[in-house]
């Protein structure tokens, strides 16, 4: 029923006018419904009989290899006739398999937006904003990943903006239920019942502070953008129970240290000497839990005393556009070294990588769109591979074509529908770290690179998407 009231709710929102201001509201103010949408969705075939379904070795691989995904945006947005903004969105989400794809009548919904925000009411560039939310900067586009300021969040925030100048800071917390490391609830027997009631028993909130700031300097048509950033993450001690014993009724527990992290670093931009053109140089280093990411529960790689404490990561990206008349090209790189939180310096769970991919376009008319998109990725483990007890440095190559049509020209117009032909070369360390069963593998022979074929249909938009462009 939840799915069904979100993907009806922008027809009853374009259906009803937008109301008038309350009797005590500022005389002129005018309102607008918001009716926006982010979606990505793709049907392909390895050419061998079954489903298209690359394999990726990199945090973060190309575009192209994702699954489907759809937002939708529904919101209300005000201006007094004083000059203050307010702001309400819902951003549904729909992500996994699809009905028609399964033939299961299921589909993964989530909550990415959930907030309001106030501006320029009495200061001007001043705003606040509370909720739940997907607060981030600038992209990668070609990989889809946000290097620097990119964080799922429930809490709040002020900003100030003032000419050039953009400073921004915020509080948020997060209590993730997997694997009881935050939360546990345990069934408790209830006294003089057969029954049992549901206890909370591990209770302990991740608390994330954020702060950025940046300043446009104009260098005449141009502007060069430096920003830097900073998060704290926080998570107390805690108790979890694990078991119970083998001949007493007491249940066993387990002490969970408190974790704590932080992420710093920086974007430079330059961009202004054309339509969508720009290039963004970040880096930043992480420690500890801000390392492992907000909405992840680590697994593996913990000290002596159970904690994270001591993860470190360092990551290099890289974003480019240019657009010039009918031509463009876009590029996307990264280069990331990651180091988990144990004493074991030759790990398999520590190392680097690094991914590249450009895509150059040309658009012969209005509407057609001829592109292609060469990508590389790389890992380089510290420590041997668990399967083949050998140091593996795997990669895949690829290389795409995608003729298309759009609304416009450029690397970012959208709605784009296109094929895709993409060919792609898994280098044998790769296929060695493949499960024998994998049935990726059925085309290898045992010696040397698999290369692979896939053909796509698909489609990509975004229509005053209130996330994305």
């Amino acid at each position: 029923m939840l799915l069904v009231a979100a993907l009806a709710c922008p027809f009853a929102l374009a259906a009803e006018p937008a109301r008038a201001p309350a009797p005590d509201a500022d005389s002129g103010a005018s309102s607008q419904v918001i009716l926006g949408s982010y979606g990505r969705v793709e049907a392909s075939t390895d050419l061998a009989g079954g489903a298209g379904d690359p394999i990726t070795i990199t945090a973060h691989p190309g575009r192209l290899e994702e699954q489907p995904y759809a937002e939708l945006d529904l919101g209300w947005r005000m201006k007094t006739a004083s000059g203050a903004h307010f702001l309400a969105l819902v951003t549904p989400a729909l992500s996994g398999d699809l009905f028609h794809y399964t033939g299961t009548f299921d589909a993964s919904l989530a909550i990415r937006n959930l907030y309001a925000q106030a501006d320029d009411f009495g200061v001007p560039g001043l705003g606040v904003w509370a909720g739940s939310r997907m607060y981030r900067g600038d992209d990668v586009y070609l990989l889809d990943f946000w290097p620097l300021d990119n964080l799922n969040t429930l809490g709040g925030g002020a900003f100030w903006t003032h000419g050039g100048l953009d400073v921004a800071a915020h509080v948020g917390f997060n209590r993730l239920s997997a694997d009881d490391w935050q939360y546990q609830s345990i069934a408790d027997i209830t006294p003089g019942s057969v029954g049992s009631s549901s206890v909370t028993y591990l209770d302990r909130q991740r608390t994330i502070v954020s702060a950025k700031a940046s300043y446009a300097v104009p260098l005449g048509s141009l502007h060069l953008r430096p920003r830097l950033y900073g998060e704290l993450h926080n998570l107390p001690a805690g108790v979890r129970q694990i078991d119970y014993g083998v001949t007493e009724q007491t249940p066993k527990t387990e002490d969970l240290p408190a974790e704590h992290g932080y992420r710093v670093g920086g974007e430079l931009s330059l961009y202004g000497w054309a339509r969508d053109s720009y290039v963004n140089v970040f880096y930043r280093h992480a420690t500890g839990i801000a390392a492992i990411g907000e909405l992840t529960v680590p697994t593996t790689g913990f000290a002596l005393d159970g904690s994270v404490n001591h993860a470190a990561e360092d990551l290099g990206a890289l974003a480019f556009n240019q657009e010039a008349g009918p031509f463009s090209v876009a590029a996307g790189a990264y280069l990331r070294a990651w180091r988990d939180a144990d004493a074991n310096v030759v790990d398999p769970d520590d190392g680097w990588e690094w991914v590249g991919s450009v895509r150059p376009g040309w658009y012969p008319t209005r509407y057609v769109a001829l592109q292609a998109e060469f990508s590389r990725e790389n890992a380089f483990p510290a420590g041997l591979d668990p399967r083949t007890n050998v140091m593996e440095r795997p990669t895949v190559t690829r290389l795409s074509f995608l003729p298309g049509v759009q609304l416009g020209k450029g690397t970012f117009a959208r709605p784009n529908i296109h094929l895709r032909y993409t060919l792609a070369v898994v280098n044998q360390d790769e296929l060695n770290r493949l499960d024998p069963n994998d049935a990726r593998r059925a085309a290898w022979t045992g010696v040397g690179p698999l290369v692979s074929h896939e053909v796509g249909i698909g489609a990509e938009w975004w229509i005053d998407s209130q996330g994305y462009r």
